[in-house]
């Protein structure tokens, strides 16, 4: 079977894109599926924003102008479902739901028109972001399929949990403000020296509410490659981090369970299912109780061990092959079902 997977991202980037640009979530699951499904045996076409064809790991990664003269059995789209219409021999059509959909922003951006005409495949990255997707889209089919993680994470050397350091390691406007107010309320700083690495956002950038959260113990550190970021997180204990409505995901946690590193959170967009209360992590239900497990978590050393455990459950849980074997089944067992009513 010849799937055509179409990445419209702003990102510049194909297959030889060195590992040292650190590639956003939606370019870097593009790259792993389409090697996964390569690995399958499929023959795997990659459009994204490129000047030059690259051939590697059995995918062929072309530029994203060539999209209507490539024929494909299966065409799948990230986000955008315009561009899966008028396709070269009308192949079968999947919309890759990465981002949370309203139907206010489908108006807005031309999306609803192609889907109703379309009624492609939709597969959902989780639950959460299924649940939320209106049945206005009449979808021909809606699977949830989690990414994976790539293989730095889920073969590392792992935390040993000595350390009393957490990290923060998504956008700031995804709860940084609400993340340094706990940190600062779970006085794991002044009680045992711990420290809030943040990745990604630099102090002075902050915008004023986090600057005015901002207290002793936090440090400030660039965006990581996936092996420096791997690297860094040995020596850290957990994640603190209350998660995002628009998130539908999250692979920040998935990584950082990966790495040993339990998650404390307040289970909000992704997290409610990325998080297992009592297994992988924590979920509170309020701020007060994200600044308690967070100092209770530094403490209790049975605790972090009991959760460091559930946590790296994750490395065969959320592997690339397993989500390439979903993937397959709903292109290749469902390729003649009739659409779902």
């Amino acid at each position: 079977m010849h799937i055509l997977f179409i990445c419209p991202t702003r990102a510049r980037f194909d297959l030889a894109t060195p590992a040292s640009e650190g590639l956003g979530g939606i370019e870097s699951t593009n790259l792993e599926l389409c090697r996964a499904l390569a690995r399958r045996g499929h023959a795997v076409t990659l459009l994204t924003r490129t000047e030059r064809v690259v051939e590697a790991d059995g995918v062929v990664n072309r530029p994203l102008e060539e999209l209507r003269g490539i024929r494909a059995d299966v065409a799948v789209s990230s986000n955008d479902p315009r561009l899966l219409e008028g396709l070269a021999g009308g192949p079968r059509t999947v919309l890759w739901m990465h981002n949370p959909l309203p139907v206010e922003k489908a108006l807005r951006r031309g999306y609803l028109l192609p889907i109703l005409r379309l009624r492609p495949d939709a597969v959902f990255v989780g639950e959460v972001a299924e649940r939320a997707a209106s049945r206005l889209y009449r979808f021909r089919s809606r699977e949830v399929i989690p990414h994976g993680l790539g293989e730095t994470f889920r073969r590392a050397p792992v935390s040993d949990g000595t350390s009393r350091d957490f990290v923060f390691a998504s956008q700031q406007q995804r709860g940084l403000e609400r993340t340094l107010r706990a940190w600062q309320a779970s006085g794991v700083h002044g009680a045992l020296g711990g420290t809030l690495r943040v990745f990604g956002t630099a102090q002075d950038s902050l915008r004023p509410a986090a600057a005015r959260a901002l207290g002793p113990g936090v440090t400030f550190h660039p965006r990581q490659t996936a092996e420096a970021l791997a690297q860094a997180y040995r020596g850290f204990r957990a994640m603190l981090y209350p998660g995002a409505i628009d998130e539908t995901f999250c692979l920040a946690a998935a990584e950082a369970q990966a790495m040993g590193l339990p998650v404390v959170t307040l289970g909000i967009g992704a997290l409610a299912e990325r998080v297992r209360h009592g297994i992988d992590g924590l979920v509170a239900r309020d701020d007060r109780e994200f600044a308690r497990f967070a100092a209770l978590l530094a403490r209790d050393d049975d605790l972090w061990r009991h959760l460091h455990a559930g946590a790296l459950l994750q490395r065969s849980a959320l592997a690339w092959h397993r989500a390439a074997l979903l993937w397959d089944s709903l292109l290749l067992s469902r390729r003649d079902a009739p659409a779902a009513p």
